[in-house]
């Protein structure tokens, strides 16, 4: 097989950590790695690549266009709404992605994020941390005031494997799980969505980004929530209405909010979110709950799997059929 590609390219390695081993891809063709591939850096860089590897850059038209030698995308990731597949398509480029490589490492960040605001973990850290805890000479301090999971709501929106094994953890909680999901379920804990967010103590977001789903978590449905109620979002930050959000931290409209995923990557100084990455009740990540060592170690060796059917005229996880 070695040769078939002679040119596999990978263009945003930093964004995958600095730990993987590409030596499967190097019995399949010449590998070449960039850490970074700015926008006006992309076409050079494509022009004589048989086979690419991308995580977060951007495959548009405008791109794929002057892509004549390019017969293979795949993506570092489940998600490829940075690729343009109906131009893919129409040029003959096919793209593989890698579906449920991260389930257990975003379900970890996902329910590692519920749990610490819930118990108000970061306001007990901060409290011990700045010497307020030897100062004040008092054994212990319950301010402020945090409540057992078990009976609490959980609810989940998008229940493909992230949410399901979400929901196995909420339930080991006590939770009672109440669902919401594109395609209407008969499972008794399927609710609407207005529902969920109306009754729900915990919610959890791990739906995809599609144009049914763009502002899902809209400005109507957050006033919906308890002002008791955490919100965490590990799926796309265009899910949700982050000015909305943003709003309704500020006013305490809600009791707190995690993300692990922003509409524009990394978020500006002009973004809403900037203004409250330091409240105590909100739990900001740089979009890493996919990426434990397994996770991408897994993904990685998916990836091997997708060029090699891709050379033997195989298909295997490719999303532009």
């Amino acid at each position: 097989q070695k040769g078939v590609f002679m040119n596999i390219k990978v263009l945003d390695y930093a964004t995958l950590g600095n730990d993987l081993s590409f030596d499967c891809l190097k019995e399949l063709g010449d590998v070449f790695i960039y850490g970074y591939t700015d926008p006006n850096e992309l076409v050079e860089r494509l022009s004589d690549a048989d086979a690419v590897i991308i995580n977060k850059i951007k495959m548009t038209k405008e791109v794929l266009s002057q892509c004549n030698r390019l017969k293979l995308i795949c993506v570092f990731a489940t998600g490829y709404d940075n690729i343009d597949i109906e131009y893919a398509k129409k040029a003959g480029i096919a793209v593989c992605n890698v579906p449920a490589y991260s389930t257990e490492s975003v379900m970890l960040f996902t329910v590692s994020s519920v749990l610490s605001l819930v118990s108000h973990l970061e306001e007990y850290k901060s409290f011990v941390r700045s010497g307020e805890y030897t100062r004040l000479g008092k054994p212990n301090s319950l301010t402020p005031v945090f409540h057992e999971i078990k009976g609490m709501k959980w609810g989940i929106i998008g229940y493909g494997n992230i949410g399901k094994r979400v929901a196995d953890v909420a339930k080991a909680l006590g939770a009672e799980v109440m669902i919401n999901r594109r395609k209407r379920s008969s499972e008794k804990c399927f609710v609407d969505i207005d529902t969920l967010m109306r009754e729900c103590d915990i919610i959890t977001v791990h739906c995809p980004l599609t144009n049914e789903t763009r502002d899902l978590i809209s400005k109507d449905r957050i006033a919906l929530m308890k002002e008791t109620a955490v919100l965490v979002n590990t799926a796309r930050g265009a899910v949700t209405d982050e000015a909305a959000i943003a709003e309704a931290i500020k006013n305490k409209k809600i009791g707190g909010f995690g993300t692990d995923v922003y509409s524009v990557e990394p978020f500006p100084k002009s973004h809403p979110f900037f203004e409250i990455m330091n409240y105590a009740n909100v739990c900001l990540t740089p979009h890493a709950a996919w990426g434990a060592y397994e996770s991408r170690v897994r993904c990685l060796d998916v990836i091997c799997d997708n060029i090699s059917a891709f050379v033997q005229g195989k298909i295997l996880n490719r999303v532009d059929k």
